[in-house]
């Protein structure tokens, strides 16, 4: 219980710093100290005692603590895991979002070691919802995941600029994207018939194998075709 207190009171002091900082900044940018006050909930007695003093290397270092204490401050708190699907501007952003996967592996790991059940993730950017595709994380994937990083962090540290990135580069599909950053490929018909112990050998067979198939895929996120309607080899190029 003393543990969680304490717990609580170190969130509590972040989340003050975090305020602190998005008040300066607002305040840097030319909102008014009213309704830096409204938007906080405090007085703007207190924002301009907060504020008064927020040079840019005031915002800068108060930035620098939060995100050293392990706290990242959020520059849009409307924002979501899916903002590094669509790509960074330049390679320190690439970095970040590396650094947010290592640790994502680093929680994965955690719960391995200390729970009973395995953790879940989805294969489909939160975009997709409600649709979704959920997936065991176990110990190889934690290992794939670490080695994709370090495969695109050691290209990110050869290059200058985002433009001279080759795999490391953000793909065109977000959804590409996220099967990529969780070292998930694409699926192919005979993997899925292997995976699933799925017989493909009768035209019946073929065909329902293949809609299962694009469902899965569907799924996945790999398609938008609906699987009934769409092509099937064993369906369609019978004459």
């Amino acid at each position: 219980m003393l543990t969680r207190v304490r717990r609580a009171a170190w969130r509590l002091e972040q989340a003050e710093k975090e305020q602190d900082w998005a008040l300066a900044w607002a305040r840097a940018g030319g909102v008014s100290v009213r309704k830096a006050a409204e938007a906080a909930g405090l007085s703007p007695t207190r924002v301009h005692q907060l504020t008064k003093v927020a040079s840019a290397d005031v915002l800068e270092a108060m930035l620098a603590e939060l995100r050293a204490a392990g706290w990242p401050a959020p520059e849009d708190p409307d924002g979501s895991d899916d903002e590094e699907l669509s790509g960074r501007a330049d390679v320190t952003g690439r970095l970040v979002d590396e650094v947010g996967w290592i640790r994502q592996c680093a929680e994965w790991i955690d719960h391995l070691e200390r729970k009973q059940y395995p953790p879940v993730v989805n294969l489909r950017p939160e975009a997709d919802f409600p649709d979704r595709h959920p997936v065991v994380v176990d110990l190889p994937r934690v290992a794939a995941v670490l080695r994709r990083i370090a495969y695109d962090v050691d290209e990110l540290a050869r290059a200058r600029s985002i433009e001279d990135l080759d795999r490391a580069r953000t793909r065109d599909d977000p959804r590409t994207e996220r099967r990529w950053r969780l070292a998930e490929s694409d699926l192919t018909f005979a993997e899925f018939c292997a995976s699933t112990g799925t017989p493909s050998q009768s035209i019946r067979q073929g065909r329902d194998a293949w809609t299962a198939y694009q469902t899965e895929r569907r799924d996945r996120g790999e398609t938008d075709e609906d699987p009934y309607t769409a092509y099937n080899p064993s369906r369609d190029n019978r004459t």
